[in-house]
């Protein structure tokens, strides 16, 4: 079994590359991006804003896990390492997802308690409040997409190593 694996796993022979599967992930950052607008048409809707943001943020960490960006690991839906943890990435992502609901939810309930100074927008960065509401759901997506890459290597390495 473990030779079977290994022999139809084509993330490590593959050459990496920058521009790595263009037909699979031009489409994802142009949903990643065009999706931003449904954050702003849907800010007056109830958990419209939580759940618009959601569509990029899976964009992203679909992109930034399974992309060979710069000279990273690619991985392949293709290879069978990758679909046996489907599942669990899938698992963890819910909870991640979760994670960015309730973090919106609450620091929008927040905002008629906070100074006008944070929610003043400045020029056209936007306010400090939205500033670090977008640099804390950063964060938790890099933690996300480091979390899904080492689970992925730690599968294929292992896998080898029974090899």
């Amino acid at each position: 079994m473990f030779d079977q694996d290994s022999a139809q796993c084509q993330c490590q022979e593959h050459e990496r590359a920058t521009f790595d599967r263009p037909i699979l992930f031009l489409p994802l950052i142009l949903v990643m991006f065009a999706s931003s607008v449904f954050l702003f048409t849907s800010a007056e809707f109830p958990f419209g804003i939580q759940f618009a943001s959601l569509i990029p943020y899976t964009a992203l960490v679909v992109l930034a896990t399974f992309s060979a960006q710069r000279g990273q690991q690619p991985y392949f839906f293709e290879c069978s390492i990758v679909r046996r943890n489907l599942p669990r990435l899938a698992r963890r992502h819910g909870a991640f997802l979760a994670i960015i609901v309730v973090l919106e939810t609450i620091s929008l309930q927040l905002c008629p308690y906070l100074p006008a100074s944070w929610l003043i927008t400045i020029g056209k960065d936007g306010s400090p409040f939205s500033i670090t509401l977008f640099i804390l759901c950063l964060g938790i997506a890099f933690a996300q997409i480091v979390g899904n890459r080492s689970l992925l290597e730690c599968a294929h390495s292992e896998l080898h190593t029974l090899a």
